[in-house]
Protein backbone atom coordinates (compact mmCIF):
# COMPACT_ATOMS: atom_id res chain seq x y z
CA UNK A 1 0.00 0.00 0.00
CA UNK A 2 2.79 2.39 0.95
CA UNK A 3 4.62 1.40 -2.22
CA UNK A 4 1.57 2.29 -4.33
CA UNK A 5 1.43 5.69 -2.62
CA UNK A 6 5.10 6.33 -3.38
CA UNK A 7 4.52 5.31 -7.00
CA UNK A 8 1.66 7.83 -7.37
CA UNK A 9 3.79 10.55 -5.76
CA UNK A 10 6.67 9.85 -8.15
CA UNK A 11 4.31 9.87 -11.12
CA UNK A 12 2.80 13.20 -10.06
CA UNK A 13 6.25 14.73 -9.50
CA UNK A 14 7.42 13.46 -12.88
CA UNK A 15 4.39 15.02 -14.53
CA UNK A 16 5.01 18.33 -12.75
CA UNK A 17 8.69 18.32 -13.78
CA UNK A 18 7.96 17.37 -17.40
CA UNK A 19 7.71 20.02 -20.14
CA UNK A 20 4.08 20.97 -20.77
CA UNK A 21 4.08 19.62 -24.31
CA UNK A 22 5.17 16.13 -23.17
CA UNK A 23 2.29 15.68 -20.70
CA UNK A 24 -0.62 13.69 -22.21
CA UNK A 25 -3.90 15.59 -22.53
CA UNK A 26 -5.71 13.19 -20.19
CA UNK A 27 -3.08 13.80 -17.51
CA UNK A 28 -3.33 17.59 -17.82
CA UNK A 29 -7.10 17.36 -17.51
CA UNK A 30 -6.77 15.13 -14.44
CA UNK A 31 -4.35 17.55 -12.80
CA UNK A 32 -6.59 20.54 -13.59
CA UNK A 33 -9.62 18.81 -12.09
CA UNK A 34 -7.62 17.98 -8.97
CA UNK A 35 -6.43 21.58 -8.60
CA UNK A 36 -9.94 22.95 -9.16
CA UNK A 37 -11.34 20.61 -6.51
CA UNK A 38 -8.62 21.64 -4.05
CA UNK A 39 -9.31 25.34 -4.69
CA UNK A 40 -13.05 24.82 -4.25
CA UNK A 41 -12.47 23.08 -0.89
CA UNK A 42 -10.14 25.88 0.24
CA UNK A 43 -12.66 28.55 -0.74
CA UNK A 44 -15.47 26.73 1.05
CA UNK A 45 -13.46 26.43 4.26
CA UNK A 46 -12.27 30.03 4.30
CA UNK A 47 -15.81 31.20 3.48
CA UNK A 48 -17.10 29.37 6.57
CA UNK A 49 -14.74 31.34 8.78
CA UNK A 50 -15.73 34.62 7.12
CA UNK A 51 -19.43 33.77 7.48
CA UNK A 52 -18.97 32.87 11.15
CA UNK A 53 -17.15 36.14 11.87
CA UNK A 54 -19.86 38.12 10.06
CA UNK A 55 -22.56 36.43 12.13
CA UNK A 56 -20.69 37.24 15.35
CA UNK A 57 -20.33 40.88 14.28
CA UNK A 58 -24.06 41.02 13.59
CA UNK A 59 -25.00 39.40 16.89
CA UNK A 60 -22.56 41.27 19.14
CA UNK A 61 -22.28 44.57 17.29
CA UNK A 62 -18.54 44.59 18.00
CA UNK A 63 -15.37 42.65 17.16
CA UNK A 64 -14.93 41.57 20.78
CA UNK A 65 -14.84 37.89 20.02
CA UNK A 66 -11.93 35.47 19.87
CA UNK A 67 -10.55 33.26 17.16
CA UNK A 68 -11.85 30.32 19.19
CA UNK A 69 -15.37 31.81 19.04
CA UNK A 70 -15.11 31.94 15.26
CA UNK A 71 -13.73 28.41 15.07
CA UNK A 72 -16.55 27.00 17.20
CA UNK A 73 -19.23 28.81 15.23
CA UNK A 74 -17.76 27.65 11.91
CA UNK A 75 -17.55 24.02 13.00
CA UNK A 76 -13.94 23.90 11.83
CA UNK A 77 -10.70 23.40 13.73
CA UNK A 78 -8.27 26.03 14.98
CA UNK A 79 -5.54 24.32 12.96
CA UNK A 80 -7.61 24.81 9.80
CA UNK A 81 -8.20 28.46 10.71
CA UNK A 82 -4.49 29.21 10.77
CA UNK A 83 -4.05 27.58 7.39
CA UNK A 84 -6.06 30.44 5.88
CA UNK A 85 -5.64 33.39 8.26
CA UNK A 86 -2.56 34.57 10.13
CA UNK A 87 -4.61 36.40 12.76
CA UNK A 88 -8.02 37.70 13.73
CA UNK A 89 -7.10 40.99 12.03
CA UNK A 90 -6.58 39.17 8.75
CA UNK A 91 -9.97 37.53 9.17
CA UNK A 92 -11.65 40.92 9.73
CA UNK A 93 -9.92 42.21 6.63
CA UNK A 94 -11.36 39.24 4.71
CA UNK A 95 -14.81 40.06 6.08
CA UNK A 96 -14.41 43.65 4.91
CA UNK A 97 -13.32 42.57 1.42
CA UNK A 98 -16.20 40.11 1.23
CA UNK A 99 -18.81 42.70 2.25
CA UNK A 100 -17.53 45.10 -0.42
CA UNK A 101 -17.14 42.56 -3.25
CA UNK A 102 -20.18 40.34 -2.62
CA UNK A 103 -22.70 42.74 -1.12
CA UNK A 104 -21.91 46.45 -1.61
CA UNK A 105 -20.75 46.37 -5.23
CA UNK A 106 -23.52 44.04 -6.52
CA UNK A 107 -26.12 46.21 -4.77
CA UNK A 108 -24.63 49.35 -6.33
CA UNK A 109 -24.50 47.70 -9.76
CA UNK A 110 -28.16 46.79 -9.43
CA UNK A 111 -29.04 50.44 -8.77
CA UNK A 112 -26.82 51.74 -11.56
CA UNK A 113 -28.02 49.27 -14.20
CA UNK A 114 -31.54 50.70 -13.95
CA UNK A 115 -30.27 53.70 -15.92
CA UNK A 116 -28.58 54.18 -19.30
CA UNK A 117 -27.55 57.85 -19.25
CA UNK A 118 -23.96 58.16 -17.84
CA UNK A 119 -24.66 61.06 -15.47
CA UNK A 120 -27.76 59.35 -14.08
CA UNK A 121 -25.77 56.16 -13.57
CA UNK A 122 -23.11 58.05 -11.62
CA UNK A 123 -25.77 59.71 -9.49
CA UNK A 124 -27.31 56.30 -8.73
CA UNK A 125 -23.91 55.07 -7.54
CA UNK A 126 -23.30 58.04 -5.23
CA UNK A 127 -26.79 58.03 -3.75
CA UNK A 128 -26.67 54.24 -3.45
CA UNK A 129 -23.33 54.39 -1.64
CA UNK A 130 -24.81 56.82 0.86
CA UNK A 131 -27.74 54.45 1.30
CA UNK A 132 -25.48 51.50 2.16
CA UNK A 133 -25.46 52.69 5.76
CA UNK A 134 -29.12 51.68 6.02
CA UNK A 135 -30.49 48.18 6.61
CA UNK A 136 -30.17 45.19 8.88
CA UNK A 137 -26.39 44.83 8.47
CA UNK A 138 -25.69 48.17 10.19
CA UNK A 139 -23.87 46.62 13.21
CA UNK A 140 -21.50 44.87 10.81
CA UNK A 141 -20.99 48.05 8.79
CA UNK A 142 -20.35 50.12 11.92
CA UNK A 143 -17.77 47.68 13.25
CA UNK A 144 -16.02 47.37 9.89
CA UNK A 145 -15.96 51.17 9.61
CA UNK A 146 -14.04 51.44 12.89
CA UNK A 147 -11.72 48.69 11.73
CA UNK A 148 -11.14 50.36 8.35
CA UNK A 149 -10.23 53.61 10.08
CA UNK A 150 -7.50 51.73 11.94
CA UNK A 151 -6.38 50.04 8.73
CA UNK A 152 -5.96 53.43 7.05
CA UNK A 153 -3.00 53.98 9.38
CA UNK A 154 -1.64 50.49 9.97
CA UNK A 155 -2.30 48.71 6.64
CA UNK A 156 -3.30 51.27 3.98
CA UNK A 157 -2.40 48.98 1.06
CA UNK A 158 -4.65 46.23 2.43
CA UNK A 159 -7.49 48.72 2.91
CA UNK A 160 -7.09 49.96 -0.67
CA UNK A 161 -7.21 46.37 -1.91
CA UNK A 162 -10.39 45.69 0.06
CA UNK A 163 -12.09 48.77 -1.40
CA UNK A 164 -10.76 48.26 -4.94
CA UNK A 165 -13.89 46.68 -6.52
CA UNK A 166 -16.01 49.58 -5.32
CA UNK A 167 -13.47 52.22 -6.34
CA UNK A 168 -12.90 50.63 -9.76
CA UNK A 169 -16.65 50.69 -10.40
CA UNK A 170 -16.72 54.41 -9.63
CA UNK A 171 -13.80 55.02 -12.01
CA UNK A 172 -15.72 53.13 -14.70
CA UNK A 173 -18.78 55.35 -14.20
CA UNK A 174 -16.83 58.61 -14.23
CA UNK A 175 -15.05 57.48 -17.40
CA UNK A 176 -18.50 56.98 -18.94
CA UNK A 177 -19.45 60.54 -18.05
CA UNK A 178 -16.14 61.91 -19.35
CA UNK A 179 -16.84 60.36 -22.76
CA UNK A 180 -20.01 62.45 -23.08
CA UNK A 181 -18.86 65.72 -21.48
CA UNK A 182 -15.55 67.06 -20.14
CA UNK A 183 -14.70 67.07 -16.46
CA UNK A 184 -12.99 70.06 -14.92
CA UNK A 185 -9.73 70.61 -16.80
CA UNK A 186 -7.65 70.33 -13.64
CA UNK A 187 -9.09 66.89 -12.75
CA UNK A 188 -8.22 63.46 -14.09
CA UNK A 189 -10.78 60.66 -13.92
CA UNK A 190 -8.69 58.96 -11.22
CA UNK A 191 -8.53 62.14 -9.13
CA UNK A 192 -12.25 62.76 -9.50
CA UNK A 193 -12.98 59.20 -8.42
CA UNK A 194 -10.65 59.39 -5.42
CA UNK A 195 -12.06 62.71 -4.18
CA UNK A 196 -15.64 61.55 -4.67
CA UNK A 197 -15.10 58.15 -3.08
CA UNK A 198 -13.31 59.56 -0.03
CA UNK A 199 -15.89 62.32 0.46
CA UNK A 200 -18.91 60.02 0.26
CA UNK A 201 -17.30 57.40 2.51
CA UNK A 202 -16.47 60.10 5.07
CA UNK A 203 -20.16 61.04 5.23
CA UNK A 204 -21.26 57.40 5.40
CA UNK A 205 -18.71 56.56 8.09
CA UNK A 206 -19.77 59.58 10.12
CA UNK A 207 -23.37 58.40 10.03
CA UNK A 208 -22.49 54.84 10.98
CA UNK A 209 -20.31 55.92 13.88
CA UNK A 210 -22.85 58.48 15.08
CA UNK A 211 -20.40 61.39 14.96
CA UNK A 212 -21.93 64.72 15.95
CA UNK A 213 -19.73 66.42 13.35
CA UNK A 214 -21.39 64.41 10.57
CA UNK A 215 -24.91 65.79 10.03
CA UNK A 216 -27.43 63.72 8.17
CA UNK A 217 -26.92 65.34 4.77
CA UNK A 218 -29.46 64.14 2.17
CA UNK A 219 -28.05 61.95 -0.60
CA UNK A 220 -29.23 64.33 -3.32
CA UNK A 221 -27.28 67.18 -1.72
CA UNK A 222 -24.13 65.05 -1.65
CA UNK A 223 -24.69 64.26 -5.33
CA UNK A 224 -25.09 67.95 -6.20
CA UNK A 225 -21.88 68.78 -4.37
CA UNK A 226 -19.90 65.98 -6.07
CA UNK A 227 -21.21 66.71 -9.56
CA UNK A 228 -20.45 70.42 -9.19
CA UNK A 229 -16.95 69.60 -7.95
CA UNK A 230 -16.30 67.48 -11.03
CA UNK A 231 -17.68 70.19 -13.30
CA UNK A 232 -20.47 67.91 -14.52
CA UNK A 233 -23.58 69.39 -16.10
CA UNK A 234 -26.10 67.31 -14.18
CA UNK A 235 -29.01 68.54 -16.30
CA UNK A 236 -32.27 66.85 -15.40
CA UNK A 237 -30.43 64.76 -12.80
CA UNK A 238 -30.19 67.74 -10.47
CA UNK A 239 -32.59 67.81 -7.50
CA UNK A 240 -35.74 69.87 -8.06
CA UNK A 241 -34.79 72.46 -5.43
CA UNK A 242 -31.46 73.13 -7.17
CA UNK A 243 -32.92 73.86 -10.60
CA UNK A 244 -33.28 77.42 -11.81
CA UNK A 245 -36.86 78.62 -12.29
CA UNK A 246 -38.01 78.58 -15.89
CA UNK A 247 -38.94 81.74 -17.80
CA UNK A 248 -42.59 80.80 -17.51
CA UNK A 249 -42.45 80.42 -13.71
CA UNK A 250 -40.69 83.80 -13.31
CA UNK A 251 -43.29 85.58 -15.39
CA UNK A 252 -46.05 83.91 -13.42
CA UNK A 253 -44.73 85.51 -10.24
CA UNK A 254 -44.83 89.04 -11.69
Amino acid sequence: MASAGRTRTKARKAAEDSPEETIPAWQRQSMNRSLQAARARAHARSDRFVAAATELLQLQGSPNFTVQDVVERSGMSIRTFYKYFASKEDLLLAVSETVVARHAVPRLRGLVEKHREPVRRLRAFIEGLVGLSDGTTEPVARTLTSYQNRLAESRPADLAQAMKPQFDFLVELIEGVARTQPLRPDLTVEQAARLTHDLVLAVVHGRLLGLESAPDIPAEVIWSYCSAGMGIDAGESRPQSARKPTRKSRSAKT
